[in-house]
Parts: structure tokens; C-alpha cells; sequence
């Protein structure tokens, strides 16, 4: 029994560390193919702008099409039987930044998989004890069981990447606010100021610089900005970046100066930085409270009490 908990265990943590360890991989891939792409552009001497898209494509991951199912005709069936499931899946993979074109077919073979894998658990854990249980409703539960949890669990991984790398984003947006005002009221353009922004941030916030980036190759692309902000809104799902998007659209559609707007929404950003630490100060002592009473007390009492308690001890001993 010890070994069939050690391999749920073990299963458990393989699922939770997989999808890790593939980001991982794409973000070290990722940066070691725009550093080779930038040294020889460096050899070569002469940077078109082709080739500033091409780099930072492949350092935001993009390999044409997307997250989809390739040449599978199995998932690609599937796929159209489940239109509203995939669309949720694009959405939660765009968000978790899982941009590599079979992204999609990976992340529902991962839910095969667990399903299987607990369908596997569930089976043989409620086959092998007595639990009172008929064959056909062992594997009905089994069944159902396995499906609806290695649904649940591949998305709730994914989600919680999505969530760490929204906290990333939101960690960055007021020194990118900052370096906005800085390229504006120097001079350069939304897109130029974008791009080079991008590049600055690249070792301090890789993941904001990569939604950067891809922003940047969209305003070049798409000629309604409206439309490109809000597909950045919908990647970083990110309260301060629809803020500034916001922001951005209003100043390019009634023309009113960037600079200014951005150097207000600076403020308030720092300002709201400011006020969420003052609050998360305000609540350390109740939550220190609990800890407090388990920890705390007991050495506490064990101190006060002690010494009475080994008297007493000794007293009705020596009686």
C-alpha cells in the first residue's frame, strides 16, 4: 500500500512539474536563438527592420500559426466536435503564454493522459479493497472520475501559470509606464518606443517584453490599434495593462498628448503600487495571529507551566 501511495504521489508531482519544466525549456530555447540571431546581425552590419520582426518572433515564441493540432486527425476531430472547450483552451494557453504551434495538441494530450493515469488509479484503488462496491459501478466511477479530474487538474496547472505569469506582468507595468514617458517626450513614436522598451526590458521582465514585442509586430501589422490592444488585454488579462491600454487608445483617438496621460497614469500607478503594500501590511497581525497561537503558546504555557508541573510531580512522589 506504502508504494501505490508513493506512485500517486510521484504522478501528482510529474503533472505539476511538467508544464514547468516545457516553459522552461521554450523561454532558455527562446533566448538562446535571439542571441545567436543578434550576433549575426551584429556580423553582418546592416539591421533591417525584416529582420528586428524575424528576432523577436522567434524570442516571443511564434512559429506561425499558433497553438494548434498540426496533422493530428484524431484531436483535429475532437476539435470540431468541441468548438466553445478548444476556444477555452486558446485562450488559457495564449494567457499562460503558450504561444509554440502544438501547444494545443500537447496540452490535450497531457489531459489524456491524466485522465487515463487516474481512470488507472481510481480502478485499481476501488477494485483491489473492500469498499462494497459492484464491478460496473467501480468502473463507472472510475471512468467518470478520471475524465472530469484530469480535466480539472491540466487546467488548473495552466492556470496557475497563467496567474504567476499575470503577477510577472503586473510586477512590470509601472517601469514600463516609466520608460513610456521617458521615449514619448523624447521623441520616438507609440511603436518605436514599444520596441525599444521591448529590448530594454528583456533581462529585467522577459515575459512582459515578450507581449512587448508582439505588440510592436501588430501595430506594424494591423491598422486598427484598438484591435491591438485589446488582443494585448486578452493575452495578459491584466487589470494595470488594460489601464494603460485604455490609456494609449483614448490618447491616439482623440489626440490629446501621450506624454501628459502617461505621466498621470505613472503617478497612479505607483501611487496603487503604494496602497496594495500598505494594505498587505495592514493585515500581517491578524494573519500572524493563528500562527502565533500555534506556535507561540504552546512554548509559552510549556515554560510557565513547566517548572509548577515538575514540582507538583516530585511532591506527591516523595508523599
Amino acid at each position: 500500500m506504502y508504494d501505490f501511495w508513493l506512485f500517486v504521489c510521484a504522478f501528482a508531482v510529474i503533472l505539476l512539474v511538467r508544464s514547468y519544466a516545457e516553459r522552461l525549456s521554450i523561454i532558455i530555447l527562446s533566448e538562446y536563438r535571439i542571441r545567436t540571431r543578434i550576433q549575426g546581425l551584429k556580423s553582418l552590419g546592416n539591421n533591417t527592420n525584416d529582420d528586428m520582426i524575424v528576432s523577436e518572433e522567434e524570442n516571443i515564441g511564434l512559429s506561425g500559426k499558433g497553438p494548434n493540432f498540426g496533422e493530428s486527425a484524431i484531436l483535429s476531430y475532437i476539435a470540431d466536435k468541441n468548438q466553445d472547450l478548444i476556444d477555452e483552451m486558446k485562450a488559457l494557453l495564449i494567457k499562460a503564454g503558450q504561444r509554440q504551434e502544438n501547444a494545443l495538441e500537447d496540452f490535450l494530450k497531457s489531459k489524456l493522459n491524466a485522465a487515463l493515469a487516474l481512470f488507472i488509479i481510481l480502478l485499481l484503488l476501488l477494485g483491489t479493497n473492500d469498499f462494497d462496491i459492484p464491478p460496473i459501478g467501480v468502473l463507472v466511477i472510475s471512468l467518470i472520475a478520471g475524465v472530469y479530474g484530469g480535466h480539472k487538474l491540466t487546467d488548473l496547472n495552466m492556470e496557475l501559470m497563467a496567474k504567476k505569469r499575470m503577477e510577472s506582468i503586473e510586477h512590470g507595468v509601472p517601469d514600463l509606464v516609466d520608460l513610456l514617458v521617458i521615449c514619448t517626450e523624447s521623441g520616438l513614436d507609440l511603436n518605436s518606443s514599444i520596441r525599444r522598451i521591448a529590448r530594454e526590458m528583456r533581462t529585467s521582465n522577459s515575459v512582459l517584453a515578450d507581449e512587448l514585442s508582439l505588440t510592436a509586430i501588430e501595430l506594424e501589422m494591423i491598422p486598427d490599434s484598438r484591435k491591438v490592444f485589446e488582443n494585448l488585454e486578452n493575452r495578459t488579462d491584466c487589470l494595470e495593462i488594460k489601464t494603460l491600454s485604455k490609456t494609449l487608445m483614448q490618447s491616439i483617438e482623440y489626440g490629446s498628448s501621450l506624454s501628459s496621460s502617461l505621466r498621470e497614469l505613472a503617478a497612479e500607478t505607483r501611487q496603487r503600487r503604494m496602497l496594495d503594500a500598505e494594505g498587505k501590511a495592514a493585515q500581517a497581525p491578524t494573519l500572524l495571529t493563528l500562527p502565533m497561537m500555534i506556535f507561540i503558546m504552546p512554548c509559552l504555557f510549556i515554560i510557565m507551566l513547566g517548572p509548577v508541573i515538575i514540582s507538583m510531580i516530585r511532591s506527591f512522589s516523595a508523599k
